[in-house]
């Protein structure tokens, strides 16, 4: 094979920018073959030493260790001077012929030609013969010469190719910071135009004062307050369903107060904080000496609330037994008080309100599916906190406006960086966490606007667990 048909195969195998290791032993073999070497190395330099990138013997086989061992002076004189060494008899020639390398390997015959990049010589391509002396010539160096011209272009080719890449990823890098800036910044006006327009309206409600109780006009407040409007001239019962902290006995209170029964009484019970002894009494009431302690007659809730509402807070928690009888008087609209034996109508509207998955529990045995159909006619789902962000804003000022009103503080308003931090917080508590923290802030802001730094618990939390949902059971307010 001629020299034209092998550099027209190298050039080939040079375009191929898969295998550049590949490329450079037969870049290697190729010299071996041209200069009838007994072996051949591509040297680079890196800062003080060098780096055998391949070494190859004439059967085209890689050489390893004490193999692939080279005379450092002659490679490295060949790239600092970025000239072509030929030497004919290295033992005894000139300035080598002392160099430890060459003694170690008995080296005879050596061509070392550089390999040029950008006008310096950043390898060199080595072919030596340790037997034969004067075995390189002339035109053995002007072969290797042409074989050093395609490791140039090759590293050339793949030195762009890698600069390409690199700006490809720092373009990709940019632009990924570009867009999470974008969002930053378009996460900040939004929370500044809503900080405006709460300020601009500070009594802003849903439904324009339709609900004055429920702060915010989300689009998930919105659809609870359609439910709502459709249960309040009726006396349909209604399950509230929705995480701790997040306004069930204020979404009844509503009902109550714009419902048809609004001139009567509004009673609330935690069916969780009642002894199940005495949750029975607290319902239905007693006759005097029905129990030890009965001292006179009772009156039960039921009766209590007679002509208006009465909510059964968190009925998840109501004992089995206890949940019979409840059954028995929304069915009837009947009652029978402890140690009576007759029954008493009674006129009221029952609300029932829970954080847990009744279904579950219904599934679970603890708690009868005949009563979860009979509370479950119509569900309002109460929108935990991170579900409806946008009413961050409007909260915030609601409660700085409460804690001005109290007396707690002199606090005005918020910052738009404060605001952020608020807005990105997953808020596990709901909107009572957000009542006590900004309570708690307040207590301890040293100016008319709350800031970041005000907050840095919460950018703390979120860092260690974003996103996270917290499970912690509390019992409801008029929050």
């Amino acid at each position: 094979m001629d020299l034209t048909e092998r550099m027209r195969r190298l050039l080939r195998k040079a375009m191929e920018e898969s295998d550049v290791r590949g490329f450079f032993d037969q870049a290697v073999d190729v010299a071996v073959e041209l200069a009838g070497a007994e072996r051949g190395l591509l040297v680079r330099k890196e800062g003080e030493r060098l780096i055998v990138v391949s070494a190859r013997n004439v059967d085209r086989e890689s050489l390893r260790g004490r193999e692939a061992r080279l005379s450092l002076s002659i490679a490295g004189a060949t790239m600092d001077e970025a000239t072509t060494h030929l030497i004919e008899d290295a033992a005894r020639q000139g300035a080598f012929s002392t160099a430890e390398s060459v003694y170690e390997l008995g080296l005879r015959s050596v061509l070392s030609v550089p390999v040029m990049l950008e006008g310096t010589a950043v390898a060199a391509l080595y072919v030596d013969s340790r037997f034969i002396a004067g075995a390189f010539g002339e035109e053995d160096a002007r072969s290797l010469e042409t074989v050093a011209d395609f490791l140039s272009l090759c590293l050339w080719k793949h030195g762009m190719l890698e600069v390409q890449r690199r700006q490809r990823a720092e373009a990709a890098d940019l632009r990924e910071e570009i867009e999470a800036l974008k969002a930053q910044l378009d996460e900040l006006l939004a929370v500044t135009r809503s900080a405006d327009r709460a300020s601009a309206a500070p009594s802003r409600v849903v439904g324009a004062g339709r609900f004055p109780l429920l702060t915010g006009d989300s689009a998930a407040m919105l659809r609870m307050q359609a439910v709502m409007e459709r249960v309040l001239d009726n006396d349909v019962t209604v399950l509230i369903i929705g995480e701790s902290g997040t306004g069930k006995e204020l979404v009844a209170r509503s009902i109550f107060e714009h419902g048809r029964r609004r001139g009567g009484p509004f009673v609330a019970i935690n069916c969780s904080s009642i002894p199940a002894s005495l949750i029975e009494s607290e319902l239905f009431g007693h006759l005097k000496g029905s129990f030890t302690g009965a001292t006179r007659d009772k009156k039960g809730l039921f009766e209590v609330a007679g002509g208006g509402t009465l909510l059964l807070d968190e009925v998840g928690e109501m004992p089995l037994e206890m949940q019979a009888k409840l059954l028995r008087a929304l069915q009837h609209g009947e009652i029978q008080a402890v140690g009576d034996v007759t029954t008493r109508r009674v006129d009221v509207r029952v609300i029932a309100a829970t954080n847990r998955n009744l279904e579950e529990l219904v599934a679970a045995g603890k708690f009868r599916e005949d009563l979860y159909y009979r509370l479950n006619i119509v569900t309002i789902e109460v929108p935990p906190l991170h579900k409806r962000k946008e009413d961050i804003s409007v909260l915030v000022q609601h409660f700085l406006e409460e804690n001005r009103r109290q007396g707690l503080t002199t606090v005005k308003g918020i910052s738009p960086q404060a605001m952020l931090v608020l807005r990105r917080y997953s808020w596990p508590g709901n909107v009572r966490e957000l009542e006590t923290v900004l309570k708690s802030a307040c207590l301890f802001a040293e100016g008319e606007l709350l800031e970041a730094s005000d907050f840095e618990a919460l950018a703390r939390a979120e860092s260690v667990n974003p996103g996270e949902r917290g499970g912690r059971s509390r019992r409801s307010s008029a929050t």
